[in-house]
C-alpha cells in the first residue's frame, strides 16, 4: 500500500520514523513531497523513502495521503490534484482545517480523517485525537490507528470536541513546559541552581505522572494522599487556590477554544 506525505518537516518525519521503526510500513511504500523540495530531500535521504516530484505525481500513486504541511497551504491544492487523489484516504494533521475543508479540497476522497497531534509525538510518547468524516471501513480504521500508533496513543473523538481536544492535548504540552520553567524560576529565587531545580521538578513530574496512570485512582485520589492537614505541600495548595489557579486554568482553556474555533472558520 503506497503512503504519501505532502509535507516532510518535523511532525511528517516524526510519522514516518515511527512507522518505520515499528515495521507498520517498509521505506518502498511511502512517498514524500514538499513545497520547497528541501525537507523531502533531506527526510527521503536519511529513511530511505521515495521522493517525489511533485504533489500530482504523489497523489497519483498514494492510496493513502498524509497533509503535514502549514494548514494555510491546503487552500493552494488544484482542482487537478484534488481529483487526482480518487478514491484515496486523506489524513490531514493540519490544525484547525475542518473535514468539510479537505472534503472541499479533496472530492473524490474515499474518506478523510482529522487528526490532532501533540508535539511528544516527535519521541513516540504523542497523544492523537481523530475524526473521520464518514464510518470507515474497518481495514482504514486499522490503517489510521497504526499509522497514530507510530506517535504514541490515539482516541477517536467527535470533531466537535476538537476544539476543546486542541485546548488539551494539543496546547498542553507548552502548558507543562512552562510550568517547569515556573517552578524552575521560582527555586531559583530560593537558591537552587535553575537547571537542577528543573531536573528534579521534570523527573517529579514524570514519576507523578506515570503513578497517576497506573494507579487507577482519581487524580483528587492522589492530591489527598500527599497532603497533611496544615503541612508543607497543604500551605502550598492552599496559595494556589488563593490565588484562583483553577479559575485560571479555566480561562485559558476558554480563550484556547474561541481561538481555535476562530481558526476553523472559512476565510
Amino acid at each position: 500500500m503506497n503512503t504519501g506525505f505532502i509535507g516532510a518537516g518535523n511532525l511528517a518525519r516524526a510519522i514516518v520514523l515511527g512507522l518505520l521503526e515499528k515495521g507498520v510500513f517498509a521505506s518502498s511504500d511511502i512517498n514524500c513531497v514538499s513545497g520547497s523540495g528541501t525537507t523531502a530531500t533531506a527526510l527521503s535521504k536519511e529513511t530511505g523513502i521515495g521522493l517525489a516530484a511533485s504533489r500530482l505525481e504523489l497523489l497519483a500513486q498514494s492510496e493513502t495521503v498524509v497533509l503535514a504541511f502549514k494548514p494555510q497551504h491546503l487552500d493552494t491544492i488544484t482542482e487537478e490534484e484534488g481529483a487526482t487523489a480518487k478514491d484515496a484516504l486523506i489524513i490531514s494533521v493540519l490544525a484547525g482545517r475542518t473535514v468539510a475543508s479537505l472534503r472541499s479540497a479533496f472530492p473524490s476522497a474515499r474518506n478523510v480523517v482529522r487528526v490532532m497531534p501533540n508535539t511528544p509525538s516527535r519521541i513516540g510518547k504523542g497523544v492523537s485525537a481523530y475524526c473521520f468524516e464518514n464510518p470507515p471501513s474497518s481495514n482504514d480504521r486499522q490503517l489510521v490507528e497504526s499509522i497514530l500508533g507510530a506517535l504514541g496513543s490515539n482516541y477517536e473523538v467527535k470533531e466537535s470536541q476538537m476544539h476543546i481536544v486542541t485546548a488539551v492535548s494539543g496546547c498542553g504540552p507548552a502548558v507543562f513546559f512552562q510550568f517547569i520553567d515556573f517552578i524552575a524560576k521560582a527555586a531559583q529565587d530560593h537558591g537552587l541552581d535553575y537547571s537542577l531545580a528543573a531536573k528534579l521538578a521534570i523527573e517529579t513530574g514524570i514519576g507523578s505522572l506515570e503513578l497517576m496512570k497506573q494507579s487507577g485512582q482519581t487524580p483528587s485520589e492522589l492530591v489527598d494522599e500527599v497532603v497533611s492537614p496544615n503541612g508543607v505541600t497543604y500551605a502550598l495548595l492552599e496559595q494556589l487556590r488563593q490565588d484562583k489557579w483553577e479559575s485560571t486554568l479555566e480561562s485559558a482553556i476558554n480563550s484556547a477554544v474561541a481561538r481555535s474555533t476562530e481558526l476553523s472558520q472559512p476565510l
